[in-house]
């Protein structure tokens, strides 16, 4: 009876170290493949939701006849109804965007301006605020993406900084979420050093598009 006793003691003993043994491992193989996955989840929203960074340079200038112009009152105070720049080259000006997205590269841009500003007629200064509507297109001349901005300019004639901020409002096909800033030198004339006065060339201007999207 004593001998029974003790084989079913030790047949006991042992089912519990193997149990508790086989539970270990599931536990511990759980652990490990919780873990993986996790660290898979991890690295997928990281790769699928990180914005990408880019930078875009493109010259335009405005389009002869293009502009409408109120001139508010008996200040120098002027506002812009209608101004159109764009990049299509022409002689010196303009040219296609270089950008590393390629959403934006090697396309051609059309710009709608709206611009509140003040004009010293003598010294040529010239400050106010600025807004854009920015078409990019290609070479079918389809639109493929359009931006908003809005921002300040100022300096002179000779040379004046536009400075904004955009968003991109539309996409052709895709979903893209997609900001940043843009900014460059426009120039409405040169300086004649023999007639010691102001010579007007056509606006033009070198813009930088820096953002991200996603």
């Amino acid at each position: 009876m004593k001998r029974n006793l003790l084989r079913f003691g030790l047949v006991v003993a042992l089912l519990g170290m193997l149990i508790s043994c086989d539970m270990s491992m599931d536990s511990s193989a759980l652990s490990r493949s919780m873990s993986a996955s996790t660290e898979d989840a991890s690295r997928k929203v990281e790769k699928s939701g990180a914005p990408a960074s880019f930078t875009a340079t493109v010259n335009v200038y405005q389009q002869l006849g293009s502009v409408a112009t109120e001139h508010k009152g008996d200040s120098n105070h002027y506002k812009t109804v209608e101004e159109t720049l764009q990049s299509f080259a022409y002689g010196p000006y303009g040219g296609t965007i270089k950008s590393d997205w390629p959403l934006l590269n090697g396309k051609n841009v059309i710009m709608n301006n709206v611009t509140n500003y003040n004009l010293d007629p003598v010294s040529g200064a010239i400050s106010g605020s600025n807004h854009s509507v920015i078409q990019v297109v290609d070479e079918a001349k389809q639109v493929v993406a359009v931006l908003q901005a809005n921002g300040t300019i100022d300096g002179s004639l000779l040379g004046a900084e536009i400075s904004m901020n955009w968003t991109l409002k539309e996409v052709l096909g895709k979903k893209i979420n997609a900001r940043g800033k843009v900014g460059g030198l426009f120039t409405w004339a040169v300086f004649n050093d023999e007639t010691m006065s102001l010579e007007y060339i056509l606006p033009n201007g070198t813009f930088t598009l820096t953002g991200t999207y996603n």
